[in-house]
């Protein structure tokens, strides 16, 4: 028997943390389930008729639509979070690249903000600062 030890691969490496890969099929889900809208346009009118429980926004999206969707949430008082990049986004939507999701369902948003709590150190949900 050999006594070498076991050393890390490199896809051992890369794989995200448990709770950012179950937020990210949480939110492949909700989509599949027709519990998400997808695309800038239809989040803004998400948002605005309040049907959105819960935001995620591109930390690569323009400046123009970060500022718009963040100060859109503050106003109608809507959970926002900010972890993933538009590619990470877009793969856990079936698509390329997705700047922004809104979760419309409030279950689905609930577990969303326990992973979210858990990926972010606690303080990922109502991330909405003041502007």
């Amino acid at each position: 028997m050999d006594n070498t030890p076991i050393q890390a691969t490199n896809s051992d490496k890369t794989h995200a943390p448990l709770a950012k890969r179950k937020l990210l099929g949480l939110i492949g889900l909700a989509v599949g389930a027709r519990k998400a809208v997808l695309g800038s346009d239809a989040v803004f009118a998400a948002i605005s008729s309040q049907s959105a429980k819960a935001v995620f926004l591109a930390t690569d999206a323009g400046g123009n639509t970060q500022k718009k969707i963040r100060d859109k949430c503050a106003f109608y008082h809507i959970s926002l979070i900010e972890r993933f990049e538009r590619g990470e986004l877009g793969k856990a939507c079936g698509r390329e690249h997705m700047v922004a999701v809104a979760v419309t369902d409030p279950g689905f948003a609930a577990k969303m903000a326990e992973y979210a709590g858990e990926y972010g150190g606690g303080d990922a949900f109502d991330e909405t600062s003041s502007v």
